[in-house]
Formats: structure tokens, C-alpha cells, sequence
């Protein structure tokens, strides 16, 4: 978060053939679900990584399902219509646990 910019980097590990890659991917970028009063800023991070997490919902790698899935539940907590809007358009493609597990704060 303390530099917004890295995040082209990371964007770039989302399309690794590396498994592990692809998750941290989304799981570096957890604090950015966790703002109370996210700057406009912050909220464009948002929906970058959401795009990100919308190109792996139909993943089938348990470890990147569970990545997405935590996304949206962190995110749920602060923002529980976006995550809702999200799982509208992409939840279909995640599997019925990570579903759940990205419901849990709904």
C-alpha cells in the first residue's frame, strides 16, 4: 500500500504459470480491502484487483479459489454491496466452497 505504483508488477504476477504467483497476486493486495473510507484512489485499486479476481474465478486450483474467495470475504466487511455486484456478474464460476467462504460476511 505504501506504494501503489509496485502494483503494475503484481498485476503481471497474476498471469504466471507459477501457482503461487497468481495467489499472492491477491494476497498482497488484502489491505486494500480493508479500509473504512478508502480514498478514490484506493477504490480504483479495488476494482483493478477485482478484475484480477473476476480472471480467476473459474480457476480450478483450490489455492487460487481460496485466494479469491478471501478477497471478497475481506472486502465484504467494508463493502458488502460491491462483493455482492461481483458475485452477481462472476460468483457462478467459483466453486460452491469458495462461494460460501466469500458469502461468510453477507
Amino acid at each position: 500500500m505504501a506504494e501503489p505504483s509496485r502494483l503494475d508488477e503484481v498485476e503481471g504476477w497474476t498471469h504466471s504459470p507459477l501457482i503461487w504467483a497468481r495467489r499472492a497476486a491477491l494476497v498482497v493486495t488484502l489491505p486494500w480491502t480493508r479500509q473504512n473510507h478508502p480514498r478514490p484512489a484506493d477504490l480504483a485499486v479495488r476494482e483493478r484487483v477485482l478484475g484480477w479476481a473476476a480472471g480467476h474465478a473459474a480457476d480450478p486450483d483450490p489455492s487460487i479459489q481460496k485466494a479469491v474467495a478471501w478477497w471478497l470475504r475481506d472486502l465484504s466487511r467494508h463493502d458488502a454491496d460491491r462483493v455482492r455486484t461481483w458475485l452477481a456478474e462472476h460468483g457462478g464460476r467459483l466453486k460452491p466452497w469458495a462461494m460460501r467462504e466469500a458469502m461468510t460476511h453477507l
